[in-house]
C-alpha cells in the first residue's frame, strides 16, 4: 500500500491552519504560511489569491470535518446518544493534539469583529449550522422525554455549546478537559 501524496495545495491548508490555530488569524501573515511550508510566494498565489481566501476555504473544510461527525453518528441510536457521541467525539479530537478545528474556530472567532465580510459570512454561517446540529437533537430529546424541560430548547443549546466552547478554552489555556463524566452530568441536568 503506497501513502497518499499529500499536495502542495493541502499543504499550504494544513501550515494555515496551524498557524491561524495557534497565532490567529489576524498575526499570521501570508509570509508565515509560505516559510511554513518552504515555498516562494509565486506558488502560494497560484492556489490561492489571498490570506482571505485561504481562510474561507478552511472554514469550509472545517464545517465538512463537523459534518461528517454528525453525518456519522449511529443511526439506531436514540437523540440522547447521539447527542453523547457528538459531544464526545469532538471533545476526543479537541484532546488528541492533532485536531485543531476547535481551537482554529475559538481564534478566528474571537477576531471576527477584525475580519473582513466573506470571511465573517463563512463564521457566521458555519456557527448557525453547528448549533442547529445540537439544537434538532435537544428537540429530539425533548419529544422523547430523553431530557428535560425545566429550561428551553434554545437554552439547553446554547448551554451544550458553550460547555464545548469553554471546554476548547480551558484545553489551549489549562491543557485540561472535560472527561465524558462531566459529559454526562451536565446532559443529565438538562
Amino acid at each position: 500500500m503506497t501513502a497518499k501524496k499529500i499536495t502542495t495545495r493541502q499543504k499550504i491548508v494544513a501550515a494555515a491552519k496551524n498557524l491561524f490555530s495557534t497565532h490567529g488569524y489576524s498575526e499570521t501573515t501570508i509570509n508565515d504560511i509560505i516559510t511554513a511550508v518552504g515555498i516562494t510566494k509565486g506558488a502560494f498565489y497560484h492556489y490561492f489569491k489571498s490570506k482571505e481566501t485561504i481562510c474561507t476555504e478552511i472554514i469550509d473544510d472545517i464545517r465538512n470535518d463537523y459534518q461528517n461527525i454528525f453525518e456519522a453518528l449511529p443511526k439506531n441510536a436514540n437523540p440522547l446518544e447521539k447527542l453523547k457521541a457528538a459531544i464526545r467525539q469532538i471533545l476526543e479530537l479537541n484532546c488528541s493534539g492533532q485536531w485543531v478545528n476547535c481551537k482554529l474556530l475559538l481564534h478566528i472567532s474571537t477576531q471576527a469583529h477584525l475580519l473582513k465580510s466573506p470571511i465573517k459570512q463563512k463564521l457566521d454561517s458555519f456557527w448557525k449550522w453547528y448549533i442547529d446540529q445540537y439544537r434538532q437533537l435537544i428537540i429530539q430529546c425533548r419529544d422523547l422525554k430523553l431530557i428535560g424541560n425545566k429550561l428551553s430548547a434554545q437554552q439547553q443549546t446554547d448551554l451544550i455549546v458553550s460547555v464545548l466552547i469553554g471546554n476548547i478554552w480551558t484545553k489551549t489555556v489549562f491543557d485540561t478537559s472535560a472527561d465524558n463524566e462531566i459529559v454526562d452530568y451536565i446532559i443529565e441536568k438538562l
